[in-house]
């Protein structure tokens, strides 16, 4: 029983600020259409010159690695709302995936990036501002197709334990921690 002099402990951390938000969800919006697209367009590896998905996947991916990094630079720049998670090795396997998601958001589209100068492809930010090439046409970076695709599959799945797990928050120990990122 509560009375006046009961202290109350929050269970639901303080929120992310707007910006932590709006680059969270901007991020995930981008992978779902980036995955959606990746799966849909045509064998990368008989396309010449990007057009159609193709054209569309090299400039979302673009646009998500610029977005990605800025996000990287604000999340370095401000403080993030503490854990109250007080078993360890949730917190630690928490860090862990968190890690290897920002690891594999700015290996993957680098690995596109490297990808499609080695093809001789133009890439372009959001398909409007040309990038330099990072690889010269029919180097070593045209080999790094399958790389792109294997840790693009493996940032799926740190991203379905990520899903996972604020599932698990939310209906099996209702600390309403989706609401941090809300």
């Amino acid at each position: 029983m509560y009375t006046p002099d009961t202290i109350r402990f929050r269970r639901t951390p303080a929120r992310y600020d707007v910006a932590s938000r709006l680059f969270h969800w901007s991020c995930a919006l981008l992978l779902v259409a980036q995955f959606s697209i990746g799966w849909l367009m045509p064998d990368a590896d008989s396309v010449k010159t990007p057009s159609g998905l193709v054209a569309w996947h090299v400039g979302i991916g673009s646009a998500l690695l610029v977005i990605f990094s800025v996000r990287l630079v604000w999340v370095v720049m401000r403080k993030a709302p503490g854990s109250d998670e007080p078993r360890m090795v949730l917190r630690f396997l928490a860090v862990a995936v968190h890690s290897s998601m920002y690891v594999l958001m700015l290996l993957v589209p680098l690995l596109g990036w490297l990808n499609a100068s080695g093809r001789g492809w133009v890439v372009r930010l959001a398909g409007i501002w040309r990038l330099p090439e990072l690889a010269t046409a029919n180097s070593t970076g045209a080999a790094l197709g399958e790389w792109h695709s294997t840790s693009a599959i493996v940032l799926l799945i740190f991203i379905g334990l990520h899903i996972f797990a604020v599932v698990v928050h939310q209906i099996g120990f209702r600390d309403s921690l989706l609401g941090r990122m809300l």
